[in-house]
């Protein structure tokens, strides 16, 4: 089996046999020996120019991060809300009474 003298040459020449080998159909094994090729080295080259292809679709960009044009402060709203049943809506400080807000969720509850 005469593959080349040059190393892009063999590589060519293994490449054409992979891609042949994968478009026919026939197992790696049928196909070497139809080919007079050694399926191990065909595999090898099979592994290799797929590696080469994984390779060539990593790409790294380069990125600027720039600080946003426009500034847009969200609004600071430290209170808790809650809805309830009939639409109402309830809202609470973040510190609030525990037991005073109970106590007037009960009494809520009852008008409901």
């Amino acid at each position: 089996m005469a593959d080349g003298g040059h190393l892009g040459d063999r590589e060519q020449f293994w490449r054409d046999h992979v891609a042949g080998w994968k478009s026919n159909g026939l197992s790696l094994r049928l196909y070497s020996e139809r080919h007079g090729l050694k399926a191990g080295t065909l595999g090898y080259w099979n592994s290799r120019l797929k590696a080469q292809a994984a390779d060539a679709l990593t790409a790294y960009l380069a990125v600027h991060v720039a600080e946003p044009a426009v500034s847009v402060s969200e609004p600071w709203d430290d209170r808790i809300e809650l809805v309830l049943k009939g639409g109402s809506v309830l809202r609470v400080g973040r510190g609030f009474d525990a037991v005073t807000l109970g106590r007037l969720l009960d009494v809520v509850e009852r008008r409901s």
